[in-house]
Parts: structure tokens; sequence; C-alpha cells
């Protein structure tokens, strides 16, 4: 299995806000930006995960079809 989906999920980013607790329409935007990219981080490990179950599944690879054969 690959290290990287044996490591902790990466931390979601914190809320960017200004020094009065306002957020702008800047702030947001980066805000979602990074929540994207953490997004797009999970998207990944889940898509490599799939694609290792898939190959211990394939009976060429030695692993065995939906059936159990």
């Amino acid at each position: 299995m690959s290290p990287a989906l044996l490591a902790p999920p990466p931390a979601l980013p914190k809320v960017q806000r200004s020094s009065t607790g306002e957020m702008t329409g800047a702030d947001a935007h980066s805000s979602l930006t990074a929540l994207y990219d953490v997004a797009g981080q999970i998207r990944a490990a889940y898509i490599e995960l799939q694609g290792q179950v898939r190959t211990m599944l394939t009976p060429s690879a030695g692993g065995t079809d939906a059936q159990g054969k």
C-alpha cells in the first residue's frame, strides 16, 4: 500500500479573516481555494486506493474476482 495512504489526512486550512474578524471576498476566495486543494488531495488518495483494490481483485494479479473465484 502506498505510504501516502497511511499518512494522516491533511489538516483543513484556517479560514482567513482580517484583524477585525471580518471576511472580505478575497479572504473567502483564498479560503475556498485552500479547501478545494485539500479536497483534491483527498480525492487523489481515494482514487489511488481504488486502483490498488482493483489490482488486488484482478485474477491475473493473484487476486479474486467479484464472485470469489
